[in-house]
């Protein structure tokens, strides 16, 4: 009989002496997996092939760059990871600096006793798993948020919040496949570049939506959309990552373009991405029209995000069949494939919007208001292609 042994916590050591990390390894063996490199430009291959780490500990005084700065460029790719510096006296000012600049958890003087190496690996592993269970917990709750102010706000800006929907879905899905470290934040601030919609005159929404010709009042009101929007994300906290997302997407993406902000800069290139496919599909492209469109485009898209889309869509194609079924048939996890409308034309949602327990609801309250159905007798709806064969 075999039993599961839990995998121990994965620590790399960076030191150019050799002895020094085989001597690492050796007090460190029983309470992680330690993993070794002898140069700052080795740690970050292993870091990139056998990540996540818990905790990498490396040497101040390092061959081509200082342990401090790799350790920068650490924090810059998994904050969540507890780093360490080993340092001697005459390196002690530019590691108080690294520290005080946040890329470093805890400073290691020479010579170290294994006794507070232990300590400090055991501290590090604890302080990466608080960081997880708070990110965890964070996401759960503003993704929850999010999720409900997008299914309500759905049925009162059907149009633009049925963009959300689709554009969050598709962002995500682009994240996943790029292994994007934030998922959550590119799905939040694709909801969010709608929410100045709600500040427009419903006579013009339709008019911005479509990105045709506007009066000069609603222009103004347009190009007030970031002020609006960031004073809205303003009072709610840790949405500050979001508001750069949007600030890149809606007023200028230069002042990001360095290595700290690098993945505030990729998740805005994902946001562009999704919301122009968008934009071009809504005018009644199909996928491949609207992909060649973005491909083809005079302002150029980061070629890594439309092969991760062109990937995406072509699975896509196979995994959902169009079905016309009745109201009564609607069933949660299906997508709209058509603008649904009353008999009056008013649309209460457009093609692609996910159907969800509060979207039948809504759907139901419609139907209480009048003595038969307002809604076309079949609606086209997207399935995924197992759950047809499953009912045959």
């Amino acid at each position: 009989m075999s039993t599961n042994i839990p995998a121990l916590p994965r620590v790399l050591f960076v030191d150019d002496q050799a002895q020094v990390l085989d001597h690492l390894r050796v007090h460190v063996s029983e309470i992680c997996e330690p993993m070794v490199a002898q140069s700052a430009e080795k740690g970050l291959e292993i870091f990139k092939q056998y990540g996540p780490f818990a905790i990498i500990v490396s040497d101040q005084a390092l061959p081509g760059m200082n342990g401090a700065d790799f350790l920068a460029m650490v924090n810059r790719r998994d904050p969540f990871c507890s780093t360490m510096l080993l340092t001697g006296h005459a390196d002690y000012s530019d590691a108080m600096q690294a520290v005080n600049e946040g890329h470093v958890f805890r400073l290691l003087e020479k010579p170290y006793s294994p006794q507070a190496l232990r300590e400090a690996i055991q501290a590090g592993i604890r302080q990466r798993q608080l960081m997880e269970s708070e990110k965890v917990l964070l996401q759960e709750t503003l993704v929850g948020a999010v999720n409900a102010l997008t299914e309500t706000l759905a049925t009162v800006k059907p149009l633009f919040f049925g963009r959300a929907q689709r554009v969050k879905r598709l962002a995500g899905e682009i994240a996943r496949y790029l292994h994007f470290p934030h998922i959550w934040q590119v799905e939040t601030a694709a909801v969010f570049s709608q929410l100045a919609s709600i500040t427009l005159p419903e006579e013009e929404a339709e008019n911005v939506f479509q990105r045709k010709r506007l009066i000069p009042q609603v222009e103004k009101l347009v190009r007030q959309s970031p002020k609006v929007i960031d004073h809205l994300l303003g009072n709610i906290p840790r949405l500050e990552e979001v508001r750069e997302i949007l600030n890149c997407l809606m007023v200028s993406e230069e002042p990001y373009q360095t290595d700290d902000k690098a993945l505030v800069l990729q998740a805005y290139e994902i946001l562009r991405a999704a919301l122009d496919y968008d934009y071009i599909e809504t005018e009644g492209h199909d996928s491949e029209i609207s992909l060649a469109t973005l491909k083809g485009a005079k302002k150029t898209y980061q070629p890594e995000v439309v092969e991760a889309m062109s990937q995406l869509l072509h699975k896509s194609k196979t995994r959902y069949l169009v079905n016309e079924l009745t109201m009564s048939e609607l069933e949660v996890g299906m997508r709209l494939a058509q603008d649904l409308k009353l008999e009056t034309e008013m649309l209460v949602a457009p093609k692609g919007t996910d159907i969800s327990r509060h979207f039948l609801q809504v759907l139901h309250n419609y139907e209480s208001c009048y003595d038969r159905s307002p809604f076309p007798k079949l609606i086209k709806v997207f399935v995924k292609e197992e759950e047809i064969k499953g009912k045959n």
